[in-house]
C-alpha cells in the first residue's frame, strides 16, 4: 500500500555543527504555536470529548 524511500533527494554534506542554526530551523516544529504543540492540543481535545458520536 506505502512504500518509503529512504534515500534523500539531494547530498548533504556538514562540515560543521551550528547550534544556532539548529534553533531556528526547529522553533516551527517547538514553538508556541509549532506543529507540536498544536498536534498536542488537538490530541487532548479529543480525549476529553463528551460526545463520542462526534
Amino acid at each position: 500500500m506505502f512504500s518509503h524511500n529512504k534515500r534523500l533527494l539531494y547530498t548533504v554534506r556538514v562540515s560543521e555543527s551550528n547550534p544556532g542554526r539548529a534553533n531556528l530551523l526547529l522553533e516551527p516544529f517547538r514553538g508556541q504555536q509549532g506543529e507540536l504543540a498544536a498536534a498536542c492540543r488537538y490530541f487532548t481535545q479529543a480525549v476529553g470529548e463528551d460526545n463520542a458520536g462526534r
